[in-house]
């Protein structure tokens, strides 16, 4: 129940609203009567996942399809259910000025805590008779207001509309729902200090971590009850750490990024079905597959299909959250590494990518235990993309769990029509997205991926830039000893080497495995992921494990007889895969005499007992669990480390042959005292680092 007057709404409203605020779908019966005994049972289900707050009545609330009566039912319901537990807000919108303040009057009545309202969708065609018809709602109550700026009611206020909403005493702020990024951001930015401001997405928090703006509540949306259950409440975990600044992408990619890729890809789907209408349909079934009480969509709506319901039921099954079974120790990693150490990251080691044209060979890959599913078109000039229905396809039949890349192959020079490319991927829900240079100036190569950076933002797509070995054959090639500084300019998350050429040679025709092995540890200590592909073979894998790169593509060695033309075989892709791992299980010893190898000279025998150090110099003991996590994320997290503390001894703890020896390789290039390693029962290896 508000405890504020007029005149303190606004300083209210910035202690009071914050974190994640839930949004009520009015359940039916299957007579069409509004379900009591269904809101109850779905309010108790939410006020378990934490949030904050409850709004009732809204788009999703169906409010457009329910009698004055019903509404005033449902808010009776909610405050009935909410006193004491909850902060509460009732949407008042209506096309008739008498009828939302009838409302209003009963939501202050019935102990609301705040009102939101948006234009009445009919005759209001100006932004200002918008202001005008807010200012009569805040005239004739105490309580709060949130305006609602959306399409769906017609009209979309500018910033400064809205900052002349927010000039009214009890006008607190704005949900910026307008789906235009840019608007939402010139609010935050304009509005933001002074008021409440709140996009439903969870997009903003990067945005604002990168301008310089906080949004303190998430006001409201379907995310919590949709993604959330009692016992394992991540997203509204989630949303309170990132609504009081604290943006936790490691903790968002373990538990989030899988189940919001689905939700919009269900979401956009949806709403281009029913022409730009909200997706309640979807949502409402959604919700009784996590346990509430929903009930049908009412006319004109409709329900989904029982062939839509059986694939999104299919689909969302393994994305359930499951509760939390441990605690993981926090590591010190930047932004751009979090998704090479996060739990939910790239497994340990050398990864296999096998590059495909359609599903059958997806399907084929992933049968192999491809790690990586790379779509591609082999017959766009030397390598192009593939066509966004094939992506749409295999990102649809391969396992969420999994990772699907794009590659945009040898791009144009033309830094718009990439990056509306690169946007295309990511809203596809590429894992990641390949951006490749031939003849290609630097400063060009850098502001092409700089842009495509900026156009993937708000997506869980990872940019990736591409050189070629063998650029050196063409007129203007640009040259492929770039790529390291190349992908840190152009703001990438990982890089990759190719070839183009088909003569018979690969990527060691060209480069050295020394010269690649040096690349490839400078880009893990930045936290990139590094790639290479370019004709490889298995014969090949020794001198790739060698260099160890997270990731290995291939495509001739795992079709039919060899020929990159044919198709990819699930038998090829599992020997390949089989192999890998044997280098990176030590099965096949890679760095014995013979091969050469000149790193590690401090290896010790794994199986000798550790000495304990002294600690002398004042500092810690910091542990970096390597298990499960990319090498590049290792070698980043270390890095960031010693950064950050050149005092504590850090002990990793590694499980993959090829990463134990990089980390002692990267460890005395760095000058650091590798004090010891020991091998313990289960495998692991622990190795001691003094900086």
């Amino acid at each position: 129940m508000a405890t504020y007057t007029k005149e303190e709404a606004q300083e209210w409203a910035k202690e009071a609203l914050k974190g994640q605020w839930t949004t009520l779908i009015t359940p039916f019966t299957p007579d069409d009567e509004f379900d009591d005994t269904g809101m109850r049972h779905n309010i108790r289900h939410i006020q378990k996942l934490g949030t904050r707050g409850a709004g009732c009545t809204w788009g999703m609330g169906e409010f457009w399809s329910l009698t004055h009566e019903e509404r005033l039912k449902v808010m009776e319901v909610v405050a009935d259910e909410s006193q004491g537990k909850w902060l509460i807000g009732a949407h008042v919108t209506h096309t008739s000025a008498h009828a939302m303040l009838d409302l209003a009057r009963n939501a202050e009545t019935m102990g609301y805590d705040v009102l939101i309202v948006a234009p009445p969708y009919m005759v209001t065609k100006t932004e200002e008779q918008v202001v005008e018809w807010v200012r009569c709602l805040a005239e004739k109550t105490s309580l709060a207001i949130m305006f609602y700026n959306s399409p769906q009611f017609g009209i979309v206020l500018s910033p400064s509309s809205l900052k002349q909403l927010c000039q009214i005493p009890n006008v607190v702020g704005v949900k910026e729902a307008s789906f235009n990024q840019q608007l939402s951001i010139e609010t935050h930015l304009s509005l933001g200090k002074d008021h409440v401001i709140s996009t439903p997405d969870e997009w903003i928090f990067w945005k604002g971590k990168e301008l310089g703006f906080e949004q303190q509540v998430m006001f409201s949306n379907t995310s919590d009850w949709r993604f959330d259950v009692p016992e394992a409440n991540y997203y509204v975990q989630f949303i309170d750490k990132a609504t009081e600044g604290n943006l936790d992408e490691p903790f968002y990619d373990k538990h989030l990024r899988r189940i919001k890729e689905l939700s919009d890809t269900w979401w956009t789907r949806t709403v281009d079905q029913l022409n730009g209408a909200l997706p309640i349909p979807m949502v409402k079934y959604w919700g009784e597959l996590m346990g509430l009480s929903t009930g049908h969509a009412r006319a004109p709506l409709g329900d989904m299909s029982s062939q839509q319901k059986d694939e999104l039921r299919r689909e969302l099954e393994p994305l359930k959250p499951k509760p939390v079974v441990h605690a993981v120790p926090a590591e010190p990693v930047n932004d751009r590494v979090s998704w090479l150490t996060g739990n939910n990251a790239f497994f340990s080691g050398m990864l296999l990518m096998v590059s495909v044209q359609n599903v059958a060979e997806a399907l084929e890959a992933e049968r192999g235990g491809a790690d990586v599913v790379d779509v591609k078109n082999l017959q766009e000039a030397m390598v192009g993309s593939g066509h966004p229905s094939v992506v749409h396809q295999v990102r649809s039949q391969i396992q969420p769990e999994n990772h699907v890349s794009v590659t945009l192959g040898v791009v144009p020079n033309q830094a718009g029509t990439v990056a509306m490319a690169a946007y295309a991927a990511a809203s596809l829900n590429a894992t990641s997205v390949k951006v490749g240079f031939r003849t290609t100036d630097y400063d060009t190569a850098v502001d092409i991926l700089q842009q495509s950076r900026r156009a993937m933002e708000g997506f869980n797509c990872k940019l990736v830039g591409s050189v070629f070995a063998d650029n050196v054959l063409y007129d203007g090639g640009l040259d492929p000893m770039c790529m390291v500084q190349l992908a840190k300019d152009g703001q990438c998350d990982g890089w990759l080497i190719d070839t183009l050429t088909k003569d018979g040679r690969n990527l060691f025709d060209f480069i050295t495995e020394a010269k690649l092995k040096e690349m490839v540890l400078q880009g893990k200590e930045m936290g990139m992921s590094t790639a290479l592909s370019g004709h490889l073979k298995i014969s090949d894998l020794d001198e790739l494990a060698r260099v160890n790169p997270d990731i290995v593509g291939v495509r001739g060695a795992v079709c039919g007889d060899g020929d990159r033309g044919r198709s990819v075989a699930w038998e090829s892709v599992a020997e390949f895969k089989r192999q890998l791992d044997m280098r990176k299980t030590g099965e096949v010893n890679v760095f014995s005499e013979a091969n050469g190898f000149q790193g590690a000279s401090s290896g010790a025998n794994f199986n000798e007992a550790m000495t304990m150090p002294s600690t002398g110099s004042g500092g810690g003991w910091v542990v970096i669990d390597g298990r499960g996590k990319s090498c590049a994320g290792v070698i980043a997290a270390l890095a960031r480390q010693m950064e950050y503390d050149d005092k504590s001894l850090v002990e990793a703890i590694l499980a993959d042959a090829l990463n134990i020896y990089d980390v002692i390789l990267w460890a005395e290039q760095g000058k650091h005292n590798v004090l010891n390693h020991r091998k313990d029962a289960d495998g692991t290896v622990r190795v001691l680092i003094r900086p």
